[in-house]
């Protein structure tokens, strides 16, 4: 499935002032994906709107938005990245663009096999940074674990993403972890193709002992908080994430190291 897609419809917003020839066309392009099926010739159509527009046109993000997609599902993955490098430097889809591009880098490095068992000996595995990251965040892989630098910051939550492409369903989601400066305080989230998302309770993670995080999907509850949207299913899972909201629940700020020591999914 293409990761894109869940962020289709913000690509719409960036386009609201364009002109009805440009509406026009890439109702077209839009066309050609949804009913004809044909990438190749909405590709096609994206360019060339591209290419003749003003260089301040507000359809120009979503057209790069959309643009970006069509060459993912042509299997051009470099080019989707390269396009929406451009789009992150528009305001007007800024936040889409960059979601975007975390999304292409854990694809790029998906779960294909469940169960899967690591200790990051050999690097981060599946998770890359999410895209509100901190600057001064990183994210290293070696005989440590994986271990996630990252900065408490007022009103601030960050996170680590994976996304899973796995025959067999993520039923179980364990990891043991601990913090280097102060508590942290983590949960997990899962989210399923069509963009639903569920959570963990919070867990506190301090320096000492390490802690284990234990969760069965089954037993998430839904992030908008409404009960009627049921529990996931985890066959259908695309992207789990480890979410750091210490911010939210103490009041220790600055630095601080998450260490996860070892990530079993079953």
């Amino acid at each position: 499935m293409n990761p894109l897609l869940l962020w289709w419809g913000a690509a719409l917003a960036g386009a609201a002032q364009a002109g009805p020839e440009v509406w026009s066309a890439m109702y077209d392009a839009r066309l050609a994906e949804s009913v004809d099926r044909d990438a190749a010739a909405a590709q096609v159509i994206y360019e060339t709107l591209l290419d003749h527009l003003a260089a301040d046109d507000p359809a120009e993000g979503a057209l790069q938005l959309d643009l970006a997609r069509v060459r993912f599902d042509e299997g051009d993955v470099d080019g989707a990245r390269v396009v929406l490098m451009q789009a992150a430097n528009d305001p007007r889809v800024s936040v889409s663009a960059r979601s975007w591009l975390v999304q292409l880098d854990a694809w790029e490095r998906r779960v294909r096999e469940i169960p899967l068992r690591s200790n990051f000996s050999s690097g981060a595995g599946p998770w890359v940074l999410g895209w509100s990251a901190d600057r001064a965040a990183t994210l290293d892989g070696g005989e440590s674990g994986l271990v996630w630098h990252t900065r408490v910051r007022d009103g601030r939550d960050d996170y680590l993403l994976a996304s899973i492409d796995a025959d067999r369903p993520l039923n179980r989601i364990r990891l043991t972890a601990r913090a280097s400066s102060f508590p942290a305080h983590l949960r997990i989230i899962v989210e399923d193709r069509q963009g639903r998302r569920w959570i963990s309770p919070v867990t506190k993670v301090p320096p000492d002992p390490p802690t284990v995080i234990d969760v069965r999907v089954q037993d998430l509850l839904p992030a908008s908080g409404e009960p009627s949207a049921g529990r996931p299913d985890p066959a259908a899972v695309s992207v789990m994430m480890i979410q750091d909201v210490t911010a939210f629940h103490a009041g220790d700020r600055g630095f601080n190291d998450i260490i996860v020591r070892e990530l079993e999914l079953r």
